[in-house]
């Protein structure tokens, strides 16, 4: 099977599930729809929903994924599951930021492919991890009123 396809048939369960709300210094893995940036067509991928300081986050160990583009142009998004939409806007951050929430993922997560998909280790302190951080995304989500 390939990556689409298992992206696909996770996300169809993870859309019928009850929503669940990421534990602060932790992750939630829900179903983020973004707009395709050619198309405008929805486009549904499983992520981790990353819960840092009372914020939300979306993390990507690199910058080529179709989602990170689709959120780079079009930054509103929603968040999906059996309770129904959440609509997000997602901010790109950088800096302290970003490497917080990264050092955040990192430690706690818990598949081997998703820590090897990050060029540091998965102990890297968020100073060590600044230095890789232009070739990684990191979204805020916020709702409707900011929040």
């Amino acid at each position: 099977m390939d990556i689409r396809a298992m992206n696909a048939e996770m996300a169809a369960k993870l859309s019928d599930a009850p929503a669940e709300t990421p534990p602060e210094g932790g992750y939630a893995l829900r179903v983020v729809e973004t707009r395709g940036r050619s198309t405008g067509s929805p486009r549904q991928v499983p992520l981790a929903v990353v819960a840092r300081s009372d914020r939300h986050y979306l993390v990507s160990p690199v910058r080529d994924r179709d989602w990170v583009a689709n959120l780079v142009r079009t930054p509103e998004c929603a968040l999906l599951s059996a309770a129904g939409r959440q609509d997000c806007h997602a901010e790109e951050v950088g800096g302290a930021e970003a490497a917080e929430v990264v050092a955040t993922y990192l430690a706690a997560m818990s598949v081997p492919w998703a820590i090897k998909a990050f060029p540091v280790a998965q102990d890297a302190t968020p100073a060590q991890i600044l230095e890789h951080l232009p070739g990684m995304a990191v979204f805020r989500l916020t709702d409707k009123d900011g929040r």
